[in-house]
């Protein structure tokens, strides 16, 4: 008999525990992912991280090795495996910057998002400093909470000059099992505040071009996402070449862009870069990743989760008189 009562007396403190729990830890979404992300974070990456300003280069000026070691520090600093992976371009070498956040049940299975860091020997502050400052604010974001499978972030050199970067990662990691890849590439020019994005990827890639639209739809704040077709111009394109679905994510008005690969553009230019709408885009990547790679409960859920094994295993076993 006592020990029955002992058994319901540890069958309420149970329950009480797992009321209190509840009442005190909801389950983690991804839309509560999607909420971390940061307008003036995201600026301030762009603003004074990526030497975006009048007269900066990040092609082959003073600035590009101090946008990389920035890129680096930042990426340690939000406790990823940080790492330079050299490669050769023209008789040089130089280094594309990866940080990597190890999924805690499939740490085989990987997504990729990347941006190249390099411009056109101007302060490139939308192409491509806004994709690498995406870049950067998702793994700030993701770095913080746990995933099934792995992400890994990258930002990509010599892009302009023939994808070399994203080439040479795509082939040393060949055999790697890539299940996706998004590419930024120039997402903060969104003129008379159209609010829309190009999606662009061979049929291939389809299903994560579509994926990455619904994610658009529910955290894109308001963003029309249009499917592009194919375009080989942009660092998801070797991994596409590579067999791995990769899809573009960029601004629609790319082509009409009055600065492309001009001096002109830089955050000093007036009425040009739009933070708000390129922090939506960067919240819609945040959305697919978190989305696609599975969010591991809250370690109060985890053990909310445990608690209940416990009891059904209790109820299971014959009460002893």
């Amino acid at each position: 008999m006592s020990r029955r009562i002992a058994a319901i007396t540890i069958f309420a403190v149970i329950i009480g525990l797992l009321l209190a729990l509840t009442q005190t830890a909801e389950a983690l979404t991804v839309g509560d992912v999607v909420s971390q992300v940061s307008q003036t974070t995201y600026t301030d990456y762009l603003n004074n991280t990526l030497y975006t300003h009048s007269g900066n280069d990040r092609g082959f000026g003073p600035q590009h090795d101090l946008a990389r070691d920035n890129i680096y520090s930042l990426f340690n600093s939000f406790h990823l495996d940080t790492s330079l992976q050299p490669f050769s371009y023209s008789g040089s070498t130089y280094s594309n910057v990866v940080g990597v956040h190890t999924g805690t049940t499939r740490p085989q299975d990987i997504y990729i998002v990347g941006a190249h860091f390099d411009s056109v020997s101007n302060p490139g502050a939308d192409d491509n400093a806004s994709g690498t400052s995406g870049v950067l604010e998702v793994a700030r974001v993701l770095s913080q909470f746990s995933f099934e499978a792995t992400l890994i972030f990258i930002a990509f050199d010599r892009e302009e000059q023939g994808l070399f970067g994203s080439k040479a990662y795509s082939q040393a990691h060949s055999s790697d099992n890539i299940l996706g890849m998004i590419s930024l590439d120039m997402i903060a020019y969104n003129p008379n505040g159209s609010n829309q994005a190009r999606i662009y990827g061979r049929d291939a890639s389809a299903s994560i071009k579509g994926e990455l639209a619904e994610a658009i739809s529910l955290y894109g704040g308001g963003i029309a996402s249009f499917d592009s077709g194919r375009l080989d111009a942009s660092d998801h394109a070797p991994f596409e070449a590579a067999g791995f679905p990769a899809c573009l994510l960029i601004e629609y008005n790319v082509w009409s862009n009055p600065y492309y690969h001009k001096s002109t553009d830089s955050v000093d230019t007036p009425d040009y870069i739009d933070y708000a709408f390129a922090t939506n885009m960067v919240s819609s990547t945040v959305g697919f990743l978190a989305d696609n790679a599975v969010l591991i409960p809250e370690p109060a859920s985890l053990l909310l989760l445990a608690i209940g094994s416990a009891i059904l295993r209790k109820k299971r076993r014959p009460t002893q008189l």
